[in-house]
C-alpha cells in the first residue's frame, strides 16, 4: 500500500519538474544580449550563431573604433531587451502560477502566456540576427575569417565533449567483468 505522504508528493513534484521544464525550454531560446564580453563593454550573447558572438570576437583583434561601434549597436537595445525580458519572465510566471493553482489546468489554460513567450522569442531571435549583421557589417574579411576559424574550433570542440559523454554502443549492452 502507497502511504498517503507518496501519493500527495508524486503529483507535486511533476508539477514542480514540468515547471521547470518549460522555464527552461523558454528560457534557452531567449537568448538575449545579457552578456558581457570582457573590459570592452560590450554586451553580448547572440546564441543564434550558436556560440555567443562575445566570445567569437574576442579572437577578432578588433580595434577601439570597431569596439564603439560594436557597442553601439549591442547598446542601441538594451533597453528594448530588458523590457522583453521582463515580459518574458511575467509570462513564465502566470504558467508557474497556473501549474500550482490548485484544480484543474489545462493546456489551454496556459495559450496566453505561452503565445506571449513564443512572440517574445521570435522577436529577438530576429533583432539577434539583426544586430548579428550590423556587427559582422563591422568586421573586415580577416577578421571574419578569424571569426569563422574560431567557430568551426569551438563547434569541434562541443561535438567532442558531446562524443564524450555520450554512451557508447558497447556500454549499452552490459558487459560482463573480466578478471
Amino acid at each position: 500500500m502507497v502511504p498517503k505522504f507518496s501519493r500527495a508528493i508524486v503529483p507535486v513534484a511533476m508539477a514542480v519538474v514540468l515547471v521547470a521544464a518549460v522555464a527552461h525550454v523558454a528560457s534557452s531560446n531567449s537568448g538575449g544580449f545579457g552578456g558581457h564580453m570582457g573590459h570592452h563593454g560590450m554586451r553580448g550573447g547572440v546564441d543564434v550563431l550558436g556560440v555567443p558572438l562575445p566570445l567569437l570576437l574576442k579572437t577578432a583583434n578588433l580595434s577601439d573604433a570597431q569596439k564603439q561601434q560594436i557597442h553601439q549597436i549591442f547598446e542601441s537595445r538594451h533597453t528594448a531587451r530588458k523590457a522583453e525580458i521582463e515580459q518574458l519572465k511575467a509570462a513564465k510566471k502566470q504558467i508557474a502560477a497556473k501549474f500550482t493553482s490548485t484544480g484543474a489546468v489545462t493546456a489551454s489554460d496556459m495559450s496566453g502566456p505561452v503565445q506571449q513567450i513564443t512572440q517574445l522569442q521570435t522577436q529577438m531571435t530576429n533583432e539577434q540576427i539583426q544586430d548579428a549583421i550590423a556587427v559582422r557589417n563591422v568586421l573586415t574579411p580577416a577578421q571574419l575569417q578569424q571569426v569563422a576559424q574560431t567557430k568551426t574550433k569551438l563547434d569541434q570542440i562541443h561535438s567532442e565533449m558531446h562524443a564524450l559523454f555520450e554512451p557508447s554502443q558497447s556500454s549499452a549492452t552490459p558487459s560482463t567483468p573480466t578478471e
